[in-house]
């Protein structure tokens, strides 16, 4: 971090521009690519000998909601961190207040400061609200050991269409058997599956998205104390039209 205002201010656009892109892209990827944060092992069994040999099926998870997050918000944090040293430093001291979040205390802030924290907050909600979550349809054990959600295996049966002739009635004394050729399926094996996912619960996300939401809040609040000060009545432009107009306008 810059020791000096100056460097601050030469380098905070561009990590502000930076974080933007950062979010707009973990954000596209959190709607558009959610198959990226999904897996699976699927293996294939078969049931008959000598049967078609059919190869495991594989796909890995390219990375997790949390890992996605953990990579985005490094360079968020460092755009926050200087727009924040900025409005704290050219901050006058006065309309300030403390920034408490259910009963931690985030310390004191301008007001100047708060309102910044609260426009960057808001970009980073609408992230959080896009972060993909769980099938529900699929039952899934958060697997401590590759650190991703393991659904239960999932048995399909795979069937294949044979020719049988069906007798529809005996041979009699009197008449010859009546068969029918019929096309039936007949079991040949089974697919077991384990699906593997990097999103997270709807319940995961909920919660984040509320605390995101708390934060905010009190950060309005906060503002809202910070600027209930008296006003430094400054009287300046008058003084300054003087000068500009003195020995120029009649």
């Amino acid at each position: 971090m810059a020791n000096k205002l100056h460097e601050i201010l030469a380098v905070e656009q561009d990590r502000k521009n930076r974080a933007n892109i950062i979010i707009g892209e973990t954000k596209k990827r959190f709607t558009k690519h959610a198959t990226d944060f999904e897996g699976l092992v699927k293996k294939y069994i078969p049931t008959e000998e000598n049967a078609e040999e059919i190869p495991d099926e594989t796909k890995e998870i390219s990375l997790t909601v949390k890992e996605a997050l953990d990579q985005a918000l490094v360079p968020v944090a460092v755009a926050i961190n200087a727009t924040l040293s900025k409005e704290e430093t050219n901050a006058s001291g006065k309309a300030k207040a403390e920034l408490i979040v259910g009963k931690k205390n985030f310390g004191e802030f301008a007001a100047t400061t708060l309102l910044a924290l609260e426009s960057n907050l808001g970009k980073l909600l609408d992230l959080y609200r896009a972060i993909p979550t769980l099938d529900a349809a699929r039952k899934y054990q958060f697997d401590k050991k590759i650190n991703r959600y393991r659904s239960d295996e999932e048995i399909k049966f795979r069937t294949i269409k044979r020719p049988k002739v069906i007798v529809k009635y005996e041979a009699t004394d009197k008449h010859p058997a009546q068969t029918e050729l019929l096309n039936l399926d007949f079991q040949v094996g089974k697919y077991l599956t384990t699906y593997f996912s990097g999103k997270i619960t709807q319940t995961q996300k909920s919660t984040l998205v509320e605390k995101l939401e708390q934060f905010i809040e009190a950060v309005k609040v906060a503002r809202a104390k910070a600027n209930n000060v008296d006003v430094s009545n400054v009287k300046l432009a008058d003084a300054i039209f003087d000068y500009l107009h003195k020995d120029v306008f009649v």
